[in-house]
């Protein structure tokens, strides 16, 4: 599953990290380049706040837990 996210504010982070992170499947959030940062990883959100795109990638489909964040 690779869906584009938005994620704008520290708040929209916390949430989707502390969703994401309930699965046990990896969950990455990559940028338009393929530059990959784990999706559970607060730190690695709070990058993705500065690329143009965002993507959220599983091996599972999450989109239905996601769906705030779909663009």
């Amino acid at each position: 599953m690779r869906q584009r996210v938005r994620l704008d504010t520290m708040t929209d982070i916390r949430k989707f990290v502390e969703v994401v992170s309930r699965f046990d499947e990896r969950v990455f959030l990559e940028d338009n380049t393929g530059f990959k940062v784990s999706a559970k990883s607060l730190l690695g959100a709070v990058l993705s706040m500065e690329w143009a795109e965002v993507y959220c990638c599983s091996d599972k489909d999450i989109a239905a837990s996601i769906l705030p964040w779909i663009i």
